[in-house]
């Protein structure tokens, strides 16, 4: 195994408060660790589940199973700002690392413009 590729993994907590002053919800904290992994490539029957199940399997990882503790989220490359979403995990036969693989975490989306009217909100 290279170990070569580091990956970030985040763990999602649930925030004192679910409000702040004004009602709106707050984001939950994030806790981050940075760990070695091996890359692996995604099989094609892998693939072939993920997108029956509406998902697009975009990358493996080898991570030890010491350092994994259930986190939900990866960034990679690291401090890159992309993240993906755990879809799986398999822990190998010798229980010493565990194979995650990831799919494509949307980013939030922009606001829709509102339909209708002109620059002048004349409609």
């Amino acid at each position: 195994m290279r170990w070569t590729e580091q990956i970030t993994l985040i763990a999602l907590s649930e925030p004192e408060e679910l409000t702040n002053e004004h009602g709106f919800p707050v984001d939950k904290p994030e806790a981050a660790t940075t760990v070695f992994a091996d890359k692996k490539s995604v099989g094609y029957s892998e693939f072939y589940k993920a997108s029956q199940a509406g998902y697009m399997a975009e990358m493996k990882f080898d991570v030890r199973a010491l350092e994994y503790s259930g986190q939900e989220i990866v960034e990679f490359p690291v401090a890159s700002g992309k993240r993906y979403r755990v879809l799986r995990t398999y822990l190998h036969k010798n229980g010493e690392f565990i194979e995650l693989t990831l799919v494509n975490l949307p980013e939030a989306q922009d606001a829709p413009e509102a339909e209708g009217g002109d620059e002048d909100g004349e409609i």
